[in-house]
């Protein structure tokens, strides 16, 4: 048997939602020009204990939903 993770459990879930809107999917400008900011500092200059987390939940967040958008074109195609 194979062991899910976390990300593939919340993936899932998502998934099964609306794979549609999970495909289609977009963060907010706000948040995409956050990331790209933090993105940007950390190769000039670094970032902070508080900046560098911020950055991991991010990418956290990312793999999530890539994960999801994975099983929901999978669903499509099978329906």
């Amino acid at each position: 048997m194979i062991e899910l993770s976390i990300y593939d459990e919340i993936a899932g879930f998502m998934a099964g939602m609306d794979p549609k809107k999970v495909i289609a999917f977009r963060p907010s400008e706000a948040n995409q020009n956050r990331l790209d900011a933090l993105l940007d500092k950390q190769q000039e200059e670094g970032l902070t204990p508080e900046e560098r987390s911020e950055l991991e939940h991010y990418l956290i967040v990312n793999r999530i939903i890539s994960l999801a958008k994975a099983r929901a074109m999978k669903l499509l195609s099978a329906a």
